[in-house]
Order: structure tokens, then sequence, then C-alpha cells
């Protein structure tokens, strides 16, 4: 996903007042739609879970009433807003997003890998599976989105399941709100932030670009290229003292025989020619044995 031109909300709601849950499903609405209509935010949504700032799996079994297969399945799971997958820039494989007129049924939106292990060679558009409170509610499959990372930055493809914000009984107070913006996020904040205290006074607020909010993660990444640059670059620095070295006693130990050609007639650029040919096949050597070890290696 986009973290680069994506700004990241958190609202704190004051549990006495957002109990009722269609209270607070009426507050979400209103802030995506204030949110969108911000210049320069191209889109804006909510979630329930964010990437790297937490996550949810569910460890269960999918029944296909089609033959009555039964699956066992293990997945990140999470309930957004249709324009989740706009904001985040997250592209829709094949299928549609979510809309109002899914309410009267169960839909999700799951990753290729989703598809893969378990969905067993069907067509995974319009695919209904059961799952849920005792395993006896259908979900119908509506799209498949691309997939993303969720915990770690180097975490292999992992099955994902979306289900619309609407469809669950949201009872957390902190609600996750995403934005894309056309501008620089940095320029956005201070705006998202009025814009959420206008519409709930009493809620803590915290509003910052989607870099800097999941920065954490990225931070392993980041100190292992540090360190294997900064060992990669002392090893050249090595070696080319190293080379030098060898060519300078080199150089020091033939400078009788250099005095000799120089005395029966050979030029400078000559001798400078022929001590350079010798550093350039010692080290060309070297290059094309590196370059094997280092391509073998990654």
């Amino acid at each position: 996903f986009d973290v680069h031109n994506t700004i990241l909300a958190t609202v704190d709601l004051p549990p006495s007042t957002y109990s009722d849950a269609t209270k607070k499903a009426g507050y979400i609405n209103q802030v995506v739609d204030s949110l969108a209509a911000l210049p320069g935010i191209e889109s804006a949504a909510a979630a329930r879970v964010i990437p790297f700032n937490g996550g949810t799996r569910y460890g269960s079994s999918l029944v296909f009433p089609d033959n009555g297969e039964r699956t066992d399945a293990f997945f990140h799971w999470n309930a957004v807003t249709p324009q989740f997958f706009r904001a985040m820039n997250i592209p829709l494989l094949q299928g549609r997003t979510f809309s109002p007129s899914d309410r009267g049924e169960h839909v999700a939106i799951v990753n290729p890998e989703f598809v893969r292990r378990y969905l067993n060679h069907r067509q995974p558009l319009g695919t209904v599976f059961l799952w849920g409170a005792e395993g006896k509610t259908p979900f119908r499959i509506v799209a498949v989105a691309e997939g993303t990372k969720t915990t770690t930055i180097g975490e292999e493809p992992q099955p994902q399941l979306y289900e619309p914000l609407t469809q669950i009984v949201n009872n957390r107070q902190e609600i996750d709100f995403v934005m894309r913006s056309a501008i620089p996020p940095a320029t956005q904040l201070a705006a998202v932030r009025l814009t959420l205290h206008r519409l709930e006074p009493m809620a803590g607020v915290h509003v910052d670009a989607m870099y800097a909010s999941i920065g954490l993660a990225f931070l392993p990444s980041q100190v292992g290229a540090l360190l294997m640059g900064s060992t990669g670059l002392l090893g050249l620095l090595l070696a080319t003292v190293g080379l030098y070295g060898v060519m300078a006693y080199s150089v020091a130990r033939r400078t009788r025989e250099i005095g000799v050609r120089l005395a029966i007639g050979a030029r400078r650029i000559h001798i400078v020619r022929m001590i350079l040919k010798e550093a350039a096949r010692v080290t060309g050597a070297g290059i094309a044995v590196g370059l094997l070890a280092a391509l073998f290696v990654t």
C-alpha cells in the first residue's frame, strides 16, 4: 500500500457519547464525507485496523455450500469502508469495492493468497462460503484485492479478508481514518485535525503522515541496509588500500627493470601503460570473482 501519499488519523471517541453503534456509524460516515471534501484529498476511508499499527488474525473453518467442503483457514482480517482500497492505493484485481446495496447480505473481499490457499480452484467472484459464529453465516466474495504487508516488511504473502465496516458490530471507541492526498501529506495535517475537532470536540485526535506513523516498521530494514552499506564501503576501502599496496610493492621491486627500459629507449607512457595493464588484469580478475560470488549469495 502507499505510505508516501497517505495520511493516518486516529480518533478516540468518548464512550459515554458513542456507546450506540448506530450513532458511531453515523459519525464515521460524516467524518469520511468531510475529509474527502477537503481540498487536495482524493479519497478518505475508515478502517478497523491499519497495517503495522495492529492486526487481527482469524483461525477458523470455511464451509463451501456448493459441495459441503470444509477447509481450515488462517488469515488476516479487516473491516473497512468502500474507499479504503483507493485511499491506500491497493489495486482491485477483480470485481468491485463494497457498496450500500450490499447490506442485504454478507460480502467479503479477499486477496490472491486467500484464493490460492482456500478456494481450491474455484472462480473467486461470486463464491459463497460459510464463516462466522458457529460457521453458519454465508459470505459472498465480490472482489480480489492485491495483497499487502500487514505486520512486517519482510513477511511472506498472507491470506487476507476484508468486510464492510457497516457489516460488523463495531465495539471499539478508537477509529482509524486514512486519506490519499494529491499534495504533500504534511501540508494537510492541520486541515484534517481541524475537521476532526470540529465534528467531535471531545474526541482524542492524532493525525500524521502514514510513513511517519508506521516508521518503526521500516526501522529494522533501514538499520540493516545502513550496516550492510557501511560494511560494503569499508570492504571497498580496504580492497583499494590493499591493491595500492601490492602494486606499489611490485613497482618498487622492478625499479632496476624500469630503469633499464628507460635507458634503452622506452618512453614514460609505455612504462605507465605496462604497470596499469598489470593492475587492470589483477583488478579485473578480482571483480569477476567478486561479482559471481555476490550473484550466488544474493
